[in-house]
C-alpha cells in the first residue's frame, strides 16, 4: 500500500468524488468502476449544463 499521494491523484480527487462517495453508499464491489464512471458523469453534466444555463 502506498503511504504518499502523487500530485495528480490531489488534483483528480474532488473531481472523482462523487462517485466515490455513491460507491461507498451502495457498497457496489462487482461494478464499482462503471457505477463511479456513471455518477461522475451525471454529477459533472448536469452541474456543467446548470453553470451553463446561469451564465447564458
Amino acid at each position: 500500500m502506498r503511504k504518499t499521494i502523487s500530485v495528480s491523484d490531489a488534483i483528480a480527487w474532488p473531481f472523482l468524488l462523487p462517485g466515490n462517495v455513491a460507491c461507498n453508499a451502495l457498497g457496489s464491489d462487482e461494478h464499482g468502476n462503471l457505477v463511479r464512471m456513471l455518477i461522475n458523469s451525471l454529477v459533472w453534466t448536469v452541474l456543467g449544463v446548470v453553470v451553463v444555463w446561469i451564465v447564458a
